[in-house]
């Protein structure tokens, strides 16, 4: 990446100033949530909105050019027709704009003509120095910024940056960040890419402080020497976690319908994925699973996961997800089980691992086996479905403080042992024992299954460090 779109980058995501070209009163523009997406984000540096036709936007003063607002604007997003782009980038690069976002539609996804000119005024803005993400997509959201040109509702802040050759799957990382509380630094969708590749957005958002772990949506590399090279340098340093779509005949069909994506041959792609050490992974709502994990929690050292749980079901589940996952369930030492047998009544099931621990002699217990598997040099990470429960009138004061007490020591367990711990609940992921867990980044899934394939992304991510 140059020096110059990087500087372009560095305007659209952290933005001091922004015009929004075809910003709109009229609900059902596309300029009309793009102005309300910003403020309703809280951008609260210069702002403003271009509409010959309007005074003011949404309550902000509105100019009839671009020529007509004040100088030195970072940031141009674009909604206006297809046929009137070319001259409003032509207006960006004579009042010197750094970067831009064009939102609108109708250029290579469409035609060849729509190829012509966006190939036209790709050439003219690098050559002038000025760089734009589209034409065809979303926009962004920037969490440092307080930059949205997409989300109606904002997702939390957070470590994880999602660039998707997808604008709607934008909606999905929403929805994954309203169910689980997921925080996001940075989305972009980059759409038709015609002078800011995939490639580019993932090598920023790989540079990116902010950023802890880099999500990739692809349909299509582009240039994929320049892909390897890039995916190798991020995932030496961060986590690279892709979904890739178009791995079949009409799943490559539509994505060249709709981001004019050149899809290449997958196994290619695969390879390229294991050589680089990025993840690669079969759906896309896990992704954001394993992506949370890896924000937070320590990496194993290596494969031997244990599995702890009341319930015999899970442990079955969990053991046989982590089995196919290729991660092994190590059996504790005969003094280990000879342990964990003092925490637990006469009648209770062999500790082997999976451990089954229904019959504990009391809810202490609990902790007290957790942290002695965890002690375990023969154990790299732990898969956990401790109880939650809600807190009612017939509880006493001292049961409360005990459950409190047993969350805190369950939720220490990362810290002090530096392994991974991920847990699983059947009850309402709500109420002051959970928001224990939750202070301390405990991820909690739906299942056992979703558990062991967190715990998955954490051992491959660990192996591919240890290979780099």
């Amino acid at each position: 990446m140059n020096t110059r779109m990087r500087e372009s980058l560095d305007a659209i995501f952290k933005p001091r100033s922004v015009a929004i070209i075809g910003a709109s009163n009229k609900r059902e523009r596309w300029g009309y949530s793009t102005m309300f997406n910003m403020l309703a984000a809280g951008y609260r540096n210069a702002l403003y909105p271009i509409n010959p036709n309007e005074n003011e936007v949404q309550g902000v003063r509105c100019y009839a050019s671009l020529s007509d607002a004040p100088d030195g604007i970072d940031l141009a997003v674009i909604v206006v027709n297809a046929s009137a782009v070319p001259a409003v980038l032509s207006e960006c690069i004579r009042k010197h704009v750094k970067g831009g976002i064009v939102i609108t539609a109708g250029f290579a996804e469409v035609s060849s003509d729509g190829a012509a000119l966006q190939k036209t005024i790709a050439r003219e803005a690098v050559e002038a120095g000025f760089y734009f993400i589209g034409p065809n997509c979303w926009g962004i959201w920037s969490s440092e910024a307080n930059v949205n040109t997409l989300f109606w509702d904002l997702p939390p802040k957070g470590p994880i940056s999602f660039v998707s050759q997808s604008g709607s799957l934008g909606e999905y990382l929403y929805n994954a960040t309203q169910s689980r509380g997921y925080g996001i630094s940075k989305f972009a969708s980059c759409g038709n890419q015609a002078c800011v590749s995939f490639n580019d957005i993932l090598e920023y958002m790989g540079d990116d402080p902010t950023t802890r772990v880099v999500i990739g949506y692809v349909e299509d590399v582009g240039d994929g020497r320049r892909f390897l090279e890039v995916a190798r340098r991020v995932a030496s340093n961060k986590p690279l976690l892709v979904y890739k779509a178009g791995t079949s005949q009409a799943s490559a069909r539509a994505a060249r319908s709709h981001t004019a994506a050149m899809v290449g041959n997958d196994a290619i792609f695969d390879a390229a994925c294991r050589q680089a050490g990025v993840i690669r992974w079969h759906d896309f709502m896990e992704i954001f699973d394993m992506a949370e994990a890896l924000c937070y929690q320590p990496l194993p050292k290596g494969n031997r996961i244990a599995v702890i749980s009341a319930a015999g079901g899970f442990c079955v589940t969990a053991a046989e997800a982590c089995g196919r996952m290729g991660m092994d369930l190590p059996e504790m030492s005969v003094e280990t089980q000879a342990e964990l047998r003092g925490h637990m009544r006469d009648f209770a099931p062999p500790p082997v691992n999976p451990i089954d621990c229904i019959a504990r002699k009391n809810n202490k217990a609990y902790v007290d086996i957790i942290e002695t598997v965890a002690r375990q040099d023969y154990i790299d990470g732990l898969i956990l479905s401790p109880h939650l429960g809600k807190f009612d009138r017939k509880m006493t004061a001292d049961k409360m403080v005990e459950r409190i007490k047993n969350a805190e020591a369950i939720a220490a367990i990362p810290e002090k042992f530096g392994k991974p711990v991920v847990c699983a609940n059947e009850h309402e992921l709500s109420g002051p024992v959970f928001e224990i867990f939750k202070g301390k980044h405990i991820p909690f899934f739906d299942n056992p299954m979703d558990c062991a394939k967190a715990m998955y992304g954490l051992v491959k991510y660990a192996e591919i460090k240890r290979r780099v």
